[in-house]
Formats: structure tokens, C-alpha cells, sequence
């Protein structure tokens, strides 16, 4: 694996963990305790639609798309808790990111449902 694919792979990951923070930070900005609401709805649809190993995977370019409608409502998120600069270096980050991803290669992950091999 080449020292940019691990890079950006490591950068991808990272911004899915900044988005369930950010969508936390909002949360618990706007509505206290339920602000647990707003990480668990966004891991929800990053697992159903997004995720290597989902058997509902959107193929691209529709999961492109979901994915850049994704990161900027996390960049949206943290700006609205009042961390508008956090926000609009993770929202360019997090979309550079997911289209970088497209070029240097997806995790490999077997398919959804198979079992390792023994």
C-alpha cells in the first residue's frame, strides 16, 4: 500500500470520527442530553449508506455525493456550535478527502455476508 493511499485512508477515517463529534458538539450545544441524538442519526446513515462493509452501499457516484452532503453538515454542525473556522477547515478537508479516496483506492474489505477464510 502506497504512503499516500495510507495517508488519505488515515485522513478519511479520522474525518468520519470528526463528523460524530461534531454532530456531538452540536447536539449538546443545542439540546443538552439530547444531543446523544444527533452522532447516533449520523453514524446510522454513515453505516447503512456509506460504510465498506454495508450490504446497502450506495455505489458511486451517488455515495460521492452523500458523502460531500454528509461532511459539510458536520463542517455545518460545528459552526453552528460555535466553531466556525473548525468547521470550514474540516468541511474542505473532509470533502478534499473523500474525493481523494476515489483516485488512490477504498479500503479493501471483503464482501458484506462472507466469512475469512480458515
Amino acid at each position: 500500500m502506497s504512503g499516500v493511499r495510507v495517508v488519505a485512508l488515515l485522513v478519511r477515517f479520522l474525518s468520519e470520527i470528526g463528523a460524530l463529534l461534531a454532530f456531538t458538539l452540536w447536539g449538546f450545544h443545542e439540546a443538552g442530553w439530547f444531543g446523544l441524538l444527533p452522532p447516533i442519526a449520523g453514524a446510522a446513515i454513515w453505516g447503512r449508506w456509506m460504510a465498506p462493509r454495508s450490504a446497502t452501499r450506495l455505489p458511486d457516484p451517488k455515495r460521492l455525493v452523500a458523502e460531500i452532503v454528509f461532511f459539510a453538515a458536520a463542517a455545518s454542525a460545528f459552526a453552528a456550535a460555535e466553531a466556525p473556522v473548525v468547521g470550514a477547515v474540516y468541511g474542505v478537508v473532509a470533502i478534499a478527502c473523500a474525493v481523494l479516496v476515489r483516485y488512490v483506492g477504498e479500503p479493501e474489505v471483503p464482501e458484506p455476508g462472507a466469512t475469512p477464510a480458515a
